[in-house]
């Protein structure tokens, strides 16, 4: 008895350990910053979905710097510690600029606030609500 609830108790405790990221996103804003002060925000740029098993598939559409930008196709995801996550698309046709390694600054059950740069001193910045 005493080895069933041993063994419940931790399964429970794997899935309450679930990322709070697994789910679709609805992206609210997508903000650029770049070195010379200019700052390029959209609203509502589409959505990102992340599966539980390492994957996730983005459905993102936005203007900026008067280019219309187009991104959907399947990603992988990996999380390092809490407030890491690396985006990416092994096999590629085209680069996607969620390809990257980003900072979890808010990692809620419904909100999230992810930060990147590219390298050369541009910031952006993804804003997230659940759906």
């Amino acid at each position: 008895m005493k080895k069933i609830l041993l063994v419940t108790a931790l399964i429970m405790g794997f899935t309450s350990c679930s990322p709070k990221l697994v789910g679709t996103w609805n992206i609210d804003r997508f903000e650029v910053d770049n070195p010379n002060g200019q700052t390029y925000t959209t609203r509502n740029a589409g959505e990102i979905t992340i599966k539980k098993n390492g994957t996730g598939e983005r459905n993102v559409e936005y203007n900026m710097f008067q280019n219309a930008f187009s991104d959907r196709q399947p990603f992988r995801w990996t999380k390092q510690g809490d407030d890491i996550i690396t985006l990416s698309t092994p096999g590629a046709e085209k680069a996607s600029d969620f390809d990257k390694t980003w900072i979890m600054v808010r990692n809620d059950k419904k909100k999230q606030l992810w930060r990147s740069t590219d390298g050369r001193n541009t910031v952006q910045t993804l804003e997230m609500s659940k759906k």
